[in-house]
């Protein structure tokens, strides 16, 4: 016989995500989604009805809602589970700018708390024979492997086993190298952008296209990382943006999402990101040294290190994770927007048939942009939210376009 689903105590990283929520201007500031263009007109509701319906049972972390409260909140199954309710269509403009309407329509519809924290959003109207799918989650309820994998599940046949609490453990060293970290994060930073007079604009999206080709080349004559060859470009965009903050600051301390996912929590449910601070050497003039510093940086044996103590972190019991979490939480939401968070993802088979695919990454209290490389099937982009302080965020996407221009370039120097 078939054990009934049980409920899942919330980890350090759920709590985390949920307190920075509140900390925020809004709730959807810690929201995220990829979306895909794809071909034809969009699906009538009854048919993501039924497959939303579908995918539910082999893939049963859609039907997880938070409950509970403080140490005893927890993700248990709704009962009252409809897929009708996760599924809005939108009409847009011609010619509107979809990544701006889809950033924009979370922020203007919330994830109600009685129902699991995800939805799809289509829109249409912008554009003849091309429909936009969005799928949404709350960072709290899916990090972006989860999100991935829920995407797999809706959009093809992959199956998820049913959530599962992870064992508590107790590990005081890898409290205190997380603080750290946090310290080490929330230290004053250079203003890296410049900046605008407050207003009433909300963040804004942005995507320029890569060259994926020589993104490739790079990666294959250094043996570097997606993610290591990403913070290289960054660093170079940001020295070309504002040359002057690094003639006398050797570079900046941002954060790197580090995922500590395994084969135990393959469910998707909860968010299973910790941070990792790297610090950009904008100072450096080469492609190739900004390239090498990183490297040194992040090399497998310390993103291993990491991993093992976040793992040990969000594992700790509620009540000593609460703890933990109380005495960093100053630490993260502490100041004006100037911190910067960095990441890589990879979109393989998640939608076969997209003509193009872009992210709206989340952005917490006192973070200016959330910048994300996505790649895949031989395409790439750099993708931001930027805060609305930040003034001409175009241009430090376009310039990341230019650094791996640079990069190639010096690489194929006969660097190695």
């Amino acid at each position: 016989m078939t054990s009934p689903p049980r409920a899942v105590p919330l980890t350090l990283g759920d709590h985390y995500v949920l307190s920075l929520a509140r900390a925020a201007a809004a709730d959807s500031r810690m929201h995220m989604a990829v979306a895909a263009h794809l071909p034809g007109g969009p699906p009538a509701p009854p048919d993501l009805h039924e497959r939303i319906a579908a995918t539910a049972g082999r893939a049963p972390v859609l039907r997880y809602r938070l409950t509970g409260a403080g140490r005893h909140a927890a993700w248990a199954p709704d009962p009252g589970f409809d897929p009708a309710r996760h599924v809005t269509h939108h009409h847009l403009r011609p010619g509107q700018d979809v990544a701006q309407a889809a950033l924009d329509l979370i922020a203007d519809r919330p994830l109600p708390r009685d129902r699991p924290l995800w939805d799809l959003l289509v829109l249409h109207g912008h554009t003849p024979g091309e429909h936009v799918l969005v799928h949404r989650v709350h960072h709290a309820f899916q990090d972006a492997l989860g999100l991935l994998s829920g995407i797999r599940a809706l959009t093809g046949d992959e199956r998820l086993p049913h959530p599962a609490p992870e064992p508590p453990a107790r590990d005081a060293p890898a409290i205190r190298g997380t603080l750290a970290d946090l310290a080490r994060l929330a230290a004053p930073l250079p203003r890296w952008h410049p900046s605008k007079p407050p207003g009433g604009q909300g963040p804004r999206l942005l995507a320029v296209p890569l060259d994926a080709g020589a993104l490739r080349a790079v990666v294959q004559r250094t043996g570097a990382t997606v993610t290591q060859v990403m913070l290289a470009l960054l660093a170079g965009a940001l020295r070309s943006w504002r040359p002057q903050v690094w003639r006398s600051r050797p570079g900046i301390t941002v954060n790197l999402p580090v995922s500590v996912r395994g084969p135990r929590n393959h469910a998707a449910l909860g968010n299973h990101v910790g941070v990792f601070p790297v610090t950009l050497p904008c100072g450096e003039p080469a492609p190739y040294a900004r390239l090498r510093a990183i490297a040194d940086q992040t090399t497998l044996a310390l993103i291993s290190r990491q991993r093992r103590r976040i793992r040990a972190l969000y594992r700790l019991p509620a009540a000593v994770s609460r703890t933990a979490f109380g005495a960093a939480m100053p630490l993260v939401a502490r100041g004006a927007p100037c911190r910067l968070d960095v990441g890589t993802i990879r979109i393989t088979g998640e939608f076969p048939a997209a003509r193009e695919l872009f992210l709206c990454p989340p952005l917490a209290p006192g973070v200016s942009a959330m910048i994300t490389l996505l790649y895949g099937r031989g395409a790439a982009s750099v993708c931001g939210v930027f805060d609305a302080s930040v003034d001409g965020p175009h241009e430090v996407l376009a310039l990341v376009a230019h650094a791996l221009a640079e990069l190639h370039a010096d690489v194929g120097k006969g660097h190695r």
